[in-house]
């Protein structure tokens, strides 16, 4: 009778090796990713940080020279106008101000590359002049500051966020 010697293996083999490096690399890819992730979250959430601090304190600006309304709007929408340097002159304007004011926010957010426009909020078409709420839109990426019906506006007509906009809206009045 011969007899059968049994042998146990001893050591790691290659395929378990090589199982153990595959599931390895797959698990740094999911981290990595989720790195890229979270490092896109945190870029959205500062440029929209900073945007809602110029823009916030821009309708400050607003509030404390109500009168001016029109004057800040065309400022910020018109890109073509020069505003006169009032620092130190005691005849400056309420309007002149509004201007310089406008004009620092829109140069301000220019270095972030965001973009700004101001409109009437959709809500209060119909209120008066003087009382109207205005939104003022600050965007960047490709969004751009305007409440209508194309893919790249950042609201839709009625004043609503689209999905996928990068902007924020702040009433200002």
């Amino acid at each position: 009778m011969s007899m059968i010697r049994l042998s146990y293996q001893r050591g790691v083999g290659l395929v378990e090796v090589l199982v153990a490096v595959l599931l390895l690399s797959v698990a740094v890819l999911g981290f990595s990713a989720l790195q890229l992730q979270a490092i896109k979250a945190t870029e959205e959430s500062l440029v929209r940080t900073q945007a809602l601090s110029v823009v916030r304190g821009l309708a400050e600006n607003m509030r404390a020279n109500p009168l001016q309304l029109g004057a800040y709007e065309t400022a910020i929408n018109d890109t073509s106008i020069t505003v006169v340097n009032c620092v130190g002159v005691t005849t400056c304007t309420a309007k002149e101000i509004a201007a310089k004011e406008s004009k620092a926010a829109v140069k301000k957010l220019q270095e972030y590359d965001i973009r700004i426009k101001m409109k009437t909020c959709p809500s209060a078409a119909n209120i008066s002049e003087f009382s109207q709420i205005k939104c003022v839109i600050a965007a960047w990426g490709d969004t751009l500051p305007e409440m209508g019906t194309s893919a790249q506006d950042c609201a839709n007509t009625d004043g609503t966020y689209k999905s996928g906009s990068t902007c924020v809206i702040v009433e200002a009045y």
